[in-house]
């Protein structure tokens, strides 16, 4: 083996190894361009619509605007975190389902009558009412040989009869109706699917994609992959419109709690208002007054300001009082009424951060539940913005009592100058004042509550359709570009890997570099796989075989260059196994040599298995029948070989009993001697070397030795036996022969150059796979 081989990659050996395969390749990417068309046809193609919508910004007050420049700086996530909400509740599970539940997408009607089926979405002739929105598990609802106003119904496989239309049709897992909407034309077979409303919002929810088209903005990117897009388009814009009504439904909410909480005061103060009217009208014809402030003008224009004060002051302490007693007896998540507080721009700013508050909580609560840490957050800022707010109003309630103590004081003033005023007109003062005092507060409720419908009907939607999801052509799978390109590599990629495996694992010797990358023992030639392999080489042939074999003869002088020219030389052929075809190589040396004009002798010494009957008329008796015998001499046993005028064959004999002994016996030795003296080659067919030493008994006679090696027929590992023997000098000017090797593999050699082809005939497909 050779000891300095470089540890170099012949990239050109390595590519002639897959390019002999060509055929192979081209086979395995047409059948993968084949399978991928089949497979782009017959696949359902799925399509991916899309909407865009900007979620509007609800700050409106100067502390939000001034607060903002903090968020769009990163040191607030309000915005941010708002944003993530509003994803959270196009994502939320109950707005998925109403918005199936208002397109009844939970029935989908198919036709089947064609290969790929066929979604019928706003398309099917036909409507099922469906009774059982409990079920666990889809239902399949088949309709076959639809005539006329009958089919057969086929329920989970489950075979039902003959129905007709319009009537009901129960099973075990419902009740349904099927109905003729229009007609059906040819088609005779509908399968209807019924799913489960929540597992289908389920689907819906994991195919749903809903992200911010970037981190500073406020626009958010919903689309959703089908094979219907109609439907897709459908569902994306009733989706956002589900979510708008939503979002107005809660703002509607504070707007309506508060107009419920002043409608009701209204009632109350109405009710008050009426009593006190009664009673001035009382009073009036009890005492028989008819126009009191005339005659007290004097004083009513000197306690005008006093007594509006006086009024304003009532209205502010019983407002505040109001809204004390409603924050503390409301529930948690009841809103707080605003826009009552003119005059403490900081308890209103409580409330609205309050609503607000109290809105995010309930959007939360339909994702969230009551462990959540945000949802936690939430209760406890509410509970400390309420808490807040009531020791703002009771410190306002505080102030105003003050206020109103100083009125008292100053009123009691008055009531001293008022003391010569007839008692009837005091009486009155107190009675009107009343009445005044209730009048006004019912005019503050009116003008709030018409505020408060204002809002309620001015409403603006949460979010704004940028871009409306539409129908689109173009599927976006399968990605007909990137199977094509995936099934051209995959095909050439099979062939590679079976020829990079089966290489791999093939440890036969196949060409001349299996033997010079593994040996230091001069290489002859290989001997390409003959036409004729059991007849000898004529003088015409051209084939590559034949070519091969003079280029073996001539290396082989080379060799045997130290020998002078009349000189007889012998030449010994072995092999490591029998069948390798050294026989084959003997024959047709031998030949070749004769007809160069040498006097060649071809000698069968292979005593235990003699071949040479198989490629010439020999004699059948021979070297054997010669060492045994001494009645004939040994020309005797010498038959010329018919069509050549200078070779001669000596065949092995008759097979003996004890061949080792033959071959070591004296008279070999006489038999080479004397036969050197009469021809010019001596071309000796030998026994193989890893059977038998039979060859080792004689090498002693040979000028040089020949080791055919057949290819695909042994181990490159069996190729340290002939490395033993070239190491161990046991055999003459050791050379190696490859016979056998397949040249239309190319590996960028070859004999022939056009001189001859092979004969035989081979099928299309044996040519097109280059099969032998």
């Amino acid at each position: 083996m050779t000891e300095d081989k470089d540890n170099v990659i012949n990239l050109k050996e390595e590519l002639f190894k897959y390019l002999a395969h060509w055929r192979w390749f081209v086979l395995s990417v047409f059948i993968a361009l084949i399978l991928a068309f089949t497979y782009l046809k017959f696949t359902p193609k799925s399509y991916s619509i899309a909407t865009k919508i900007l979620i509007k910004d609800e700050k409106s007050n100067d502390l939000a605007n001034q607060l903002s420049a903090f968020s769009e700086a990163g040191l607030l996530g309000n915005s941010k975190n708002n944003i993530e909400n509003e994803v959270e509740i196009l994502k939320s599970r109950t707005l998925i389902y109403n918005t199936l539940d208002s397109l009844n997408l939970n029935i989908q009607y198919v036709d089947v009558s064609e290969v790929i089926e066929k979604d019928l979405y706003k398309k099917s002739p036909i409507e099922v009412l469906w009774n059982n929105d409990a079920i666990s598990k889809p239902v399949t609802i088949e309709l076959h040989n639809i005539k006329g106003n009958n089919f057969e119904a086929v329920v989970n496989d489950t075979k039902l009869g003959t129905a007709s239309f319009d009537k009901n049709i129960s099973t075990e897992y419902g009740a349904f109706v099927v109905k003729k909407k229009a007609s059906l034309n040819k088609l005779t077979e509908i399968k209807v699917n019924v799913f489960p409303k929540m597992q289908l919002a389920e689907n819906y929810r994991n195919i749903l994609s809903v992200a911010p088209a970037s981190k500073t903005s406020s626009v958010i990117d919903v689309s959703i992959v089908d094979q219907t897009p109609q439907k897709a388009a459908d569902f994306l814009n009733t989706l956002v419109h589900n979510y708008n009504l939503g979002g107005i439904k809660d703002k509607r909410f504070i707007s309506e709690n508060t107009a419920n909480f002043i409608s009701d005061r209204l009632k109350l103060i109405g009710t008050e208002l009426g009593d006190v009217e009664s009673q001035v009208e009382g009073y009036k014809n009890a005492n028989n007054l008819s126009d009191i402030e005339t005659e007290v003008k004097l004083y009513l224009d000197n306690l005008s300001t006093f007594e509006k004060s006086v009024l304003e002051n009532e209205t502010k302490i019983n407002i505040v009082n109001s809204l004390i007693s409603h924050v503390s007896k409301a529930k948690k998540d009841d809103l707080v009424p605003g826009g009552l507080l003119t005059d403490d721009a900081g308890s209103e700013s409580l409330i609205q951060e309050i609503n607000q508050l109290i809105l995010e909580k309930q959007k939360i609560s339909i994702s969230a539940t009551s462990e959540n840490s945000k949802y936690i957050l939430l209760e406890e800022q509410i509970r400390t913005l309420k808490s807040n707010l009531l020791a703002s109003l009771r410190r306002n309630l505080s102030s105003l009592q003050i206020v109103k103590n100083d009125y008292k004081r100053q009123e009691n003033e008055m009531q001293a100058k008022l003391a010569q005023v007839p008692r009837q007109e005091k009486e009155f003062r107190i009675i009107d004042r009343q009445q005044k005092v209730k009048e006004a507060l019912y005019l503050f409720l009116l003008q709030k509550r018409e505020e408060t419908n204002i809002t309620l009907a001015a409403t603006d939607l949460n979010a704004k359709v940028i871009d409306k999801a539409i129908v689109t052509d173009k599927p976006v799978a399968p990605k007909t570009m990137i199977i094509l390109l995936a099934a051209l590599v995959l095909g050439a990629i099979i062939p590679f890997i079976v020829i990079y495996v089966r290489n791999l694992l093939d440890t036969k010797i196949k060409t001349r570099f299996d033997i010079t990358d593994n040996s230091n023992i001069p290489f002859l030639g290989d001997i390409p796989t003959s036409e004729t392999s059991d007849q000898l080489m004529e003088i015409s042939s051209r084939s590559s075989a034949a070519e091969a074999i003079r280029i073996v003869r001539t290396n082989l002088d080379f060799i045997l260059s130290e020998k002078a020219e009349d000189e007889c030389k012998v030449i010994f052929l072995t092999s490591t196994i029998s069948g390798e075809g050294k026989t084959f190589v003997s024959a047709n040396l031998a030949a070749t040599f004769s007809l160069s004009g040498k006097k060649v002798l071809l000698i069968g010494l292979d005593l235990r298995n003699p071949k040479l009957y198989e490629y010439l008329k020999v004699n059948p008796l021979g070297i054997s029948n010669y060492v045994t015998s001494n009645n004939k001499t040994l020309n005797e046993y010498i038959s010329n070989v018919e069509g050549y005028e200078n070779f001669d064959v000596l065949s092995s004999g008759s097979i003996p009993p004890n061949p080792t002994e033959i071959l070591m016996s004296k008279k070999i030795k006489e038999v080479f001697d004397t036969l050197k003296s009469q021809y010019d080659y001596i071309i000796v067919d030998t026994a193989p070397v890893s059977l038998v030493t039979d060859t080792l008994l004689i090498s002693k006679y040979a000028d040089a030795t020949i080791y055919v090696v057949r290819a695909n027929k042994i181990d490159k590992e069996m190729l340290r036996i002939p490395n033993e023997l070239y190491k161990d000098k046991k055999l003459n000017k050791l050379t190696f022969v490859l016979n056998d090797s397949d040249v239309t593999k190319g590996y960028g050699y070859g004999y022939g150059y056009g001189y001859g082809a092979k004969a035989e005939n081979t099928s299309f497909i044996k040519k097109m796979l280059g099969l032998k």
